[in-house]
Formats: structure tokens, sequence, C-alpha cells
């Protein structure tokens, strides 16, 4: 199992400040339609919904997965590779760090079908695929940065 985690703050000088409640706003919108912010997605469609959950069909770059997707409201965003031949668990997660600052943490554990059992094997499959995800996380802030900013300028003043 490949396994990794960054954490990451969410706001830095110059930027508009955002709070828990835009960045989880932004994590849900990623979750129903990861495209705007995954440029190797190449497909992203919610099979099903339910009460914090949903189920989505996925195609990163050509590999087809099938994501369990549940929510633990303004804390956690988990995606459970429930089918493809990448099964695993990501996890992008909302906190604060020794100075109380609102951060991100992107996690991620995940094998590839074949290699089970070769850490140096997964490890040349997955270690490219690391900016990606990582990029993903700020692709994700700065949309959210965006959208808050928009809204800030049409508040009434």
């Amino acid at each position: 199992m490949y396994q990794l985690s960054r954490t990451v703050p969410v706001n830095e000088p110059g930027q508009p400040v955002l709070t828990r409640h835009d960045v989880w706003n932004g994590l849900v919108m990623k979750a129903n339609n990861a495209l705007p912010y995954v440029p190797q997605m190449k497909k992203c469609e919610v099979i099903e919904h339910g009460s914090g959950w949903l189920l989505r069909d996925i195609l990163l770059g050509d590999e087809p997965l099938r994501e369990r997707v549940t929510f633990e409201p303004q804390e956690r965003v988990i995606f459970e590779r429930v089918s493809g031949n990448e099964p695993g668990r990501i996890e992008n997660s909302l906190g604060e760090d020794a100075q109380g600052q609102l951060t991100l943490t992107f996690s991620f554990s995940l094998t590839r079908k074949g290699l089970e059992g070769d850490p140096e094997a997964e490890k040349k499959h997955f270690a490219p695929m690391e900016r990606m995800y990582f990029n993903a996380v700020a692709s994700t802030l700065a949309a959210v940065r965006r959208m808050v900013a928009e809204q800030r300028s049409r508040a009434p003043t």
C-alpha cells in the first residue's frame, strides 16, 4: 500500500481569508464534480447519493474507478475506491495547526492490483501521481478563494 500525507495552510498572506465553512463548501463541490479541480480526470459522474454520501464513477487518466464518498461535515471527506485497479482511500481533512490557523490535510493509501505486497513497484507507480493529487488540493483552495472573492464583491456595502 502506497501512503502519503501532506498538510497545507488554508490562508495565505494577500489572499481572501477562507473560513472552515468556505473550504467545506469547496470540498463538497469537488466531490460532486472534480473535473474543474483535477485536470487528469476525464469523467466524474455521481450515480447515487444519500444522506452524507455519494457514489461516483470517475476516469482518472485512462483508469476507470468507482468511489464511495463519505462526508463528515466541516471535518473530512473520505473517498473510498470500491472498484477499479487502484483500490484504497483518499481523505481531505480540515484541521488547525499549533497556532489555531485553518489547515487542509490530504492523505491517501492506495495500491495497484497486481503490485500488492511490492512497495517499490507501488512507489514507482504512484510517485509520479503525487503532484497531480497535491495540485488538486491547491486548485480547490484557489477555486474557493475565487468564489469567496466574487461573493464579497457582490455583497451590498
